[in-house]
């Protein structure tokens, strides 16, 4: 009965979706658009999510240019269950038109006594080849995006809140990167969890962890490369965007979720992405409300 239940309030609840305003991107001859939201926490039993998803992604829609791929930054489900992964699954056939979609594995996937991290892992990937349209086999990966390189990373092992990125993944994010960056473009790395030092927390258990200065100093080799994490579920307005060493970080909200730090609502936000012109616009966007964040927009000169 309660299965019976929610699936006829997910029906109910996109059948009432509100056809998004159009969005202009900054430039009218961008080489790439994106966009990236995290902390989704597709739940079985909160409707409200159920709605307010499929609002997002009519949101972002509604860009006058379609965007060249979605990326979910980790903790796209609450539990790992099979019904939540469904409703994401659904959500994105009937509501998003972007062909490149790229899911990132969140704690939350793993970290459930009915999965453990060999089942969440399996299902993660399972999953993961419906809504992506190309299998991988482990839990981080690349893929190129008109001429762009996105890397994907994950944690290994079921760490609680942190993570486990192992020798092999490091050395493969360093030649993955050093190929991505011989002819100059950015490269775009994403993982659920912030490295250790790049963005403001009250919440430092919730870090990378024990491998964060591996992986910095990876990142630190290459010029312009753009590290998207999530997990802290901060405002916008909290960590937001920040410069180190030549690495740009960007700490990014839970998009269906109260934010944890801050005073701007995050809930519905995310970020848009657009490069063009040497430059690469990082633009926070509320697509419940379908508001922009203009004073927390940043611009970063390419080297």
């Amino acid at each position: 009965m309660k299965l019976i239940s929610t699936i006829l309030s997910f029906i109910l609840a996109v059948s009432v979706g509100v056809f998004p305003k159009s969005y202009q991107h900054v430039s009218e001859n961008a080489e790439l658009d994106f966009v990236v939201i995290s902390d989704i926490h597709m739940e079985g039993n909160n409707p409200d999510r159920f709605r307010d998803f499929p609002q997002i992604l009519l949101d972002i829609n509604g860009a006058a240019r379609k965007n060249d791929a979605l990326v979910m930054l980790g903790d796209n489900t609450m539990n790992g269950q099979h019904i939540e992964y469904t409703f994401l699954t659904l959500s994105l056939r009937l509501f998003s038109r972007i062909q490149n979609n790229l899911l990132v594995m969140g704690n939350h996937e793993i970290f459930t006594e009915e999965n453990g991290y060999e089942k969440g892992l399996s299902k993660f990937l399972t999953y993961g080849k419906m809504i992506m349209g190309e299998k991988y086999e482990k839990p981080y990966y690349s893929r190129e995006v008109d001429g762009f390189t996105f890397i994907v990373m994950s944690t290994e092992a079921d760490m609680g809140v942190t993570a486990y990125i192992s020798p092999e993944q490091i050395s493969w994010l360093d030649s993955t990167l050093a190929e991505a960056s011989k002819d100059g473009k950015p490269a775009f790395v994403f993982c659920h969890f912030p490295i250790d030092g790049t963005v403001e927390t009250l919440w430092p258990q919730g870090l990378m962890g024990e491998q964060s200065g591996e992986v910095l100093s990876v990142l630190k080799k290459y010029k312009n490369v753009f590290f998207f994490s999530g997990h802290l579920h901060n405002a916008v307005d909290y960590s937001s965007v920040k410069r180190i060493d030549g690495v740009t970080f960007v700490d990014v909200p839970s998009v269906l979720s109260d934010h944890s730090v801050g005073t701007t609502p995050t809930r519905g936000t995310g970020y848009c992405v657009e490069v063009h012109d040497g430059k690469v616009e990082l633009r926070p966007r509320n697509f419940i409300s379908g508001e922009w964040f203009d004073d927390l927009c940043v611009t970063v000169e390419l080297v």
